[in-house]
């Protein structure tokens, strides 16, 4: 087209510049429909496996957003939502009605929220926050559907079935242990089963921003493959939880340790537990932080980073001491994390 303005008297648009035009739009509404479909096929894929292969599905549900989340990204809220809403469809036809239903309540709320949040370029913090409330929307609509809709409690049949587990389990190991320790084996099975439906709340809610960061993750590598850098996180080096992460772990802590003394096991020991299970997880995370800046600031190798985190996953008392190290780290601010925040806020 002509570089002249159109305020420009003598500005006129050729007809062959209008063709043009019309035409680039019509390719690139073309191309976003095609891949629309693609990514509402590869999403059918992602539910077929889930269906028919249980032991895939465990992972494919972690991933099941990622082709909305993808197809959001490159195309905008409209062709995302039109490829959630044609898999729908078609899932619908070719597994049955109520799993078409839990993917577009679930997966596909999830996909498209965070799918539009990286489309519209929004900092990293108003991304995380913005699709984890669409995650935490998504679960709630998990349970409303499977309440109101299939009329089952997947809470209850859960601790059920682990409840019936447990006998099965101590009989099994009693032909290794001996009576006695298969008996204290099964009185710890079941009182972490009972620590388990207390602090459920708290696990659902962490659940969303583990799944939004783990597909954002996703996302970008996928991206980067086609050529497309999308904006990270900032560096772990630069994580910090808000200075009342620990002040509440220690005051629902606290509570805790009052509710279990005095026998109380009412809505107070309940959230009690809940704001303690969730602030403790939140510890662990920035005491894994603070260790990585320390070990990175002094040469150390990243090797044994990755042996304590994974030690940490599974021996508790590494995760009760991460805890403490990230509430020092909140506390204390070693890292200068608040100073460097502070000081960009001046600047802006």
């Amino acid at each position: 087209m002509s570089a002249r303005s159109v305020s420009d008297p003598g500005f006129v648009i050729q007809p062959e510049e209008i063709v043009a035009l019309i035409n680039r739009k019509r390719r690139g509404s073309t191309t976003a429909m095609v891949e629309g479909a693609i990514f509402a096929a590869i999403a059918i894929v992602f539910n077929l496996l889930f269906y028919y292969v249980p032991f895939i599905g465990i992972f494919i549900n972690l991933v099941m957003p990622l082709p909305v989340v993808i197809c959001g990204i490159r195309n905008g809220l409209r062709y995302s939502i039109l490829s959630t809403v044609v898999a729908t469809a078609i899932i619908a036809m070719v597994i049955n009605p109520i799993h078409a239903l839990f993917f577009l309540a679930v997966f596909g709320i999830m996909g498209v929220v965070l799918g539009e949040c990286v489309h519209r370029d929004l900092p990293a913090k108003k991304l995380f926050w913005y699709s984890t409330l669409g995650g935490l929307i998504s679960i709630g609509l998990n349970l409303v559907l499977a309440l109101y809709v299939m009329g089952i409690n997947p809470v209850e049949m859960m601790f059920s079935q682990l409840d019936a587990a447990v006998p099965q389990m101590t009989r099994s190991v009693g032909g290794f242990l001996g009576a006695d320790q298969a008996a204290t084996f099964g009185r710890q099975m079941a009182e972490n089963i009972q620590l388990m439906k207390l602090i459920l709340p708290g696990a659902m809610i962490l659940v969303a921003p583990c799944l939004v960061l783990l597909n954002y993750w996703l996302a970008r590598k996928v991206m980067a493959r086609a050529g497309v850098q999308l904006h990270g996180f900032p560096p772990a080096e630069r994580w910090g939880l808000p200075f009342g992460t620990a002040i509440l772990y220690i005051v629902s802590l606290i509570g805790l340790q009052y509710c279990t003394s005095s026998g109380i096991r009412n809505w107070l020991y309940t959230a009690s537990a809940n704001v303690w299970a969730i602030c403790s997880m939140l510890l662990v995370v920035q005491g894994l932080v603070g260790v990585y800046w320390w070990m990175k600031k002094n040469n150390k190798p990243m090797a044994w980073f990755r042996i304590i985190f994974i030690v940490a996953l599974f021996v508790p008392i590494c995760s009760l001491a991460l805890t403490y190290v990230g509430g020092y780290d909140i506390l204390f601010d070693p890292r200068g994390v608040r100073k460097h925040k502070n000081r960009s806020e001046q600047h802006e």
